[in-house]
């Protein structure tokens, strides 16, 4: 009877006790996701995750991307990030440019957010963001003359990438796309 009359109480005492109480018990879109991803992964951490993406995944896509070999990107990527990346690859080509390639360092990541299942019908995303420190210099791909930026233009520019797990029935495994990928503008480093 108590229980029942807290719940159907109009008081407005009541409310912000239950708001506070509610706040506090509730669990981060964050901890839902780990917790869903350890579903079937039961050692998944979200650090370690981020740790191993940061040191190994991120600068092996970055140097594809930037080299415009997006066809070996394709099972990393969903669909649309696919075509969006080859049309970008595929408007330097035939403008007769290519871009330094030299991945100086991948700094500065923060998981941006965690979204679980319940809001995405699918597996849960997350967003990511992390400074790739890169040349900024375009090259004519005829006598290499700089059309862009120099040699020695050191930017630190920022991506902002979603993750999204996925069950690759043909293999039996679980693999990582990104479902989403944006340059979000640079700075200079000295």
């Amino acid at each position: 009877d108590a229980r029942e009359a807290w719940e159907t109480s109009q008081n407005p005492w009541v409310y912000r006790v239950s708001s506070v109480y509610d706040t506090l018990t509730a669990e981060s879109e964050t901890a839902l996701t780990e917790r869903e991803l350890r579903e079937l992964d039961p050692d998944f951490s979200l650090e370690k995750w981020k740790e191993n993406l940061v040191e190994f995944t991120l600068p092996k896509i970055m140097q594809l991307f930037l080299e415009g070999r997006i066809k070996e990107l394709k099972p990393t990527l969903g669909e649309a990030v696919y075509n969006r990346l080859a049309a970008e690859a595929r408007a330097r080509k035939k403008e007769g440019v290519f871009v330094d390639t030299n991945v100086l360092g991948i700094m500065n990541s923060e998981i941006l957010s965690c979204t679980p299942d319940h809001v995405n019908k699918g597996s849960p995303i997350i967003m990511v963001h992390f400074m790739c420190q890169q040349i900024n210099c375009v090259r004519k791909k005829e006598g290499g003359d700089i059309v862009e930026g120099s040699e020695d233009d050191i930017r630190a520019y920022s991506y902002v990438g979603a993750f999204q797990r996925e069950y690759d029935e043909e293999k039996g495994e679980l693999n990582w796309k990104i479902v989403d990928f944006m340059m979000n503008g640079a700075i200079a480093c000295l």
